[in-house]
């Protein structure tokens, strides 16, 4: 009977990292909107927004965000879904589709490319604070800025979901509430919003160009989704929740960043916001955007690393790899890689297109993974299908990269799969958790 007792503990203490979420630890809509929302609202939606202002008219930015986030919501979703069922993260869900060993390999592509951009922002982070406090003195030096904003994302990782809800809770209705303030602020300071929408675009793009920066800008967080929404306690919760940080969060914050930016003729929110005199208000919208996004960043990652170092609690790899990842954020040295996680992060959309046709057409939402269940430890027809949706995905120019890899892996996979069926799949592995 102790032994009973204690095991849910350990599984509780380790994040469920390489478990299903108990129904006891499952969360409401609120809980799964405001996480997803923290994971939206980042840097890379501002600039998009401060990008947008460069190129777009007003009504074309609306339209390019919504339409941008609808295609993100829905293949989030998807994956957000099928968390949500089987209460297992992403990394886990791949074990049926890719097999048990194969998964391993999305882990680690999972698990370096948000490590990797965790790095990147905490850099971005430290160069970002010293440019708008230039006189602010050694705590806003880059390595110095990038550093403390390191260990700050790692705090909340550090105490897993639980992290992410209480940071989110805080932090997203702040945001909201200082870029609502900024977007009022700029309409005054403009006589109204017919002015706002009156200014022509400087450097004119298209509208296809803005649905495609929308859609590229956050490719790779939709594809874990499944990492927040195994917490959800039902697919509805799950839907509701990716729509709300999508459809909502997201389009807002690229939104304000638009207007702010448009009516101020500054290169960013924050700048634009400091243009404004809200000086304190901008290093909250700074500091928030980007530490509810990287903290999710490490987390996700903590995840992959869990499915292939068994050996290490999630806490412990938070720790060593949110330690690395600030110091070379800080160093700078992820600069010279960025490359190379664009690359990777061009195979995360075709996962994400697989995991689901396996679970939603091949399996019928319903995955074996309680202890005793039977699966494959590798799929051939995964990995070909996810290395001609990573081609097309690398190779084809028309439409967005991403969601064309998603497509083909998605429509590849099935079409292998109904010509070979468990033929492509090598070896047997039985669940022991």
């Amino acid at each position: 009977m102790s032994e009973n007792r204690k095991k849910p503990k350990t599984e509780h203490t380790n994040d469920y990292a390489v478990q299903r979420v108990p129904e006891g630890g499952r969360k409401g809509f609120f809980s799964v909107a405001m996480v997803s929302a923290g994971f939206c609202i980042c840097m890379s939606g501002l600039m998009t927004g401060a990008s947008f202002a460069m190129g777009l008219t007003l009504k074309q930015a609306i339209i390019a965000s919504i339409i941008g986030n609808l295609i993100l919501a829905l293949y989030g979703g998807a994956l957000g879904h099928a968390g949500a069922k089987e209460g297992v993260a992403t990394s886990m869900l791949a074990r049926v589709s890719f097999g048990f060993h194969g998964s391993k390999i999305i882990s680690l592509i999972v698990a370096i490319t948000m490590a990797g951009w965790y790095a990147f922002q905490c850099g971005f982070f430290g160069q970002t604070i010293n440019a708008m406090f230039p006189e602010g003195g050694v705590i806003v030096a880059v390595p110095v800025a990038a550093a403390w904003g390191g260990i700050l994302m790692l705090l909340s990782a550090y105490f897993g979901y639980k992290g992410l809800d209480v940071l989110s809770k805080v932090v997203v209705p702040l945001i909201s509430a200082v870029a609502v303030i900024g977007v009022i602020l700029t309409v005054n300071a403009n006589d109204g919003w017919a002015n706002i929408a009156a200014m022509e675009p400087s450097e004119p793009m298209t509208l296809a160009a803005g649905i495609v920066a929308v859609v590229g800008s956050f490719a790779g967080g939709a594809s874990a989704q499944a990492d927040i929404t195994r917490y959800a306690k039902n697919t509805k919760v799950a839907w509701g929740g990716t729509i709300f940080g999508y459809m909502l969060a997201n389009t807002f914050i690229i939104l304000a960043g638009f207007i702010t930016t448009r009516g101020t003729g500054a290169e960013s929110l924050p700048h634009a916001m400091l243009a404004l005199g809200m000086g304190f208000p901008a290093l909250l919208v700074l500091i928030g955007a980007q530490w509810t996004t990287n903290d999710n960043n490490l987390y996700t990652s903590s995840l992959g690393f869990c499915n292939i170092i068994t050996k290490l609690t999630k806490k412990q790899l938070v720790l060593i790899i949110g330690i690395v990842a600030t110091i070379l954020g800080a160093a700078g040295a992820i600069n010279y890689f960025v490359n190379w996680l664009v690359i990777l992060g061009i195979g995360l959309p075709p996962m994400a297109g697989i995991i689901a046709a396996d679970y939603l057409i091949i399996h019928k939402q319903h995955y074996p993974l309680d202890c005793g269940d039977k699966y494959c430890n590798w799929n051939i027809v995964a990995f070909v299908s996810w290395a001609i949706a990573c081609i097309v995905g690398y190779c084809v120019s028309w439409g967005v990269a991403s969601i064309n890899s998603l497509v083909v892996g998605f429509v590849v996979y099935l079409i292998g799969m109904k010509l070979l069926g468990d033929k492509g799949k090598i070896g047997e592995h039985i669940q022991e958790l």
